[in-house]
């Protein structure tokens, strides 16, 4: 990714633009301290007692007709996703654009189990055509140009040669307007839910969520158990600050509740069933790092990284998340010999926690994640280097002469 030069422009223009639209948003809000004190309360509070919320939330939703589930894990989670779709009878379903569904890697588990599903957000369904790996919470093709697309598109579906946004634009919506009109069955991230009223929100930009959960007639929804609000108010809090970090206007584009079965005279779903999702978020909150939990998954680090705008989300290969929150939750949420090299991907600017709407310290996060690592292993690899680093630095002689032979091979 460093020696392309053409995605490291395009992902510093990305950051430029989504930095200059949520600074311009942010100033114009009113009281913007006290909103954003809201949202860090708001999540501080359910993150104290995560398991007495929980237990609420489960209540209230089963109040409502909504079936329940419980996943400790990846493997879980996706088992429990394929065993409802096969008691509902169905083999294909669309799904939406949130990075639960990555985290857990729900479309190499469908693929496997012989059922088709397809992300209906245009990006998720580029990445998917292109073989890359969402490298952004909001935008997963940000790193993608225009000229990358388009040779996705001619070497997968034999589209002509254009550089029009709006064609390419148009071109990948056309099969995905046509799966959508013959679904039954939506798999869904959710954004925020509220405990008191059993109510779950998901947020987007393009109204995929809301033509889903209109048209679907059976829902399974994944929420990742710290992103619940107590009641209305801290969700509305929440709402607002995601869309203030997330795309730079007051609100969101579209706003979709959900909190029961529709009656058989309206659209929407006719089931709901609910997985709730540890995955490894209890231990990231015993090992000390439950502050990492706060993330919203608004992608404001993202943008003023100085690391990320050279690598990108490639950079954090095989890893559900990226940029700097990644870097403090993939060493605890991934297998102990994947993501602990990650830590290291800080250049200690000190923009992300700016950035970070609910005042997540990344910084020391990322400093308590290499302590805790340097502590827990051995010596390795990258430990002899900078042996052998420091040992020639101090001898210029020798320097020159390592770094002239490193040259020529």
């Amino acid at each position: 990714m460093i020696s392309d030069q053409r995605t490291r422009h395009t992902l510093h223009r990305l950051g430029n633009l989504t930095t200059a639209a949520r600074n311009d948003a942010w100033s114009r809000v009113k009281n913007a301290e006290a909103l954003k004190q809201q949202a860090i309360h708001a999540r501080d509070r359910v993150l104290a007692d995560l398991p007495a919320y929980l237990a609420r939330l489960e209540t209230a939703t089963r109040a409502h007709d909504v079936a329940v589930l419980h996943a400790g894990d990846a493997q879980e989670a996706n088992r429990l996703v394929i065993q409802t779709m096969r008691g509902l009878g169905v083999t294909d379903a669309l799904r939406n654009h949130h990075p639960l569904l990555d985290e857990i890697q729900l479309d190499r588990a469908a693929k496997a189990n012989a059922i088709q599903l397809t992300p209906l957000h245009p990006g998720d369904y580029l990445a998917q055509l292109a073989d890359e790996r969402p490298g952004h919470p909001i935008w997963p093709v940000g790193h993608l140009t225009v000229e990358a697309i388009s040779a996705t598109l001619q070497q997968k579906w034999r589209i002509p040669e254009t550089y029009n946004p709006d064609h390419l634009t148009s071109t990948v919506r056309m099969p995905l307007r046509r799966a959508l009109l013959r679904t039954h069955t939506a798999i869904l991230g959710v954004t925020f839910a509220a405990v008191e009223e059993g109510v779950f929100v998901l947020l987007d930009n393009d109204g995929h969520n809301a033509s889903l959960t209109s048209l679907a007639r059976h829902v399974i929804l994944l929420l990742s158990i710290e992103q619940i609000a107590a009641d209305i108010d801290d969700l509305d809090a929440l709402i607002q600050v995601f869309a203030l970090s997330a795309w730079g206007r007051p609100l969101p584009a579209y706003v979709t509740h959900l909190q029961r079965p529709a009656p058989r005279e309206i659209d929407g779903p006719r089931t709901i069933h609910l997985i709730l999702v540890d995955n490894r978020r209890t231990k990231i909150i015993e090992e000390g790092f439950g502050q990492a939990l706060r993330c919203i998954q608004c992608g404001a680090c993202h943008s003023v990284c100085p690391v990320y705008q050279q690598i990108g989300g490639r950079g954090y290969a095989n890893s559900p998340y990226t940029g700097p929150i990644g870097a403090v939750i993939n060493p605890l949420l991934l297998r102990p010999d994947l993501g602990e090299a990650q830590a290291a991907l800080c250049a200690g600017s000190g923009g992300c926690q700016d950035a970070c709407p609910v005042a997540i310290p990344i910084p020391d996060l990322i400093h308590a994640q290499r302590i805790r690592l340097a502590q827990t292993h051995p010596p390795n690899d990258d430990k002899r280097y900078f042996s052998v680093w420091r040992r020639l630095i101090s001898r210029p002689r020798f320097f020159r002469s390592y770094i002239r032979r490193s040259y020529r091979k």
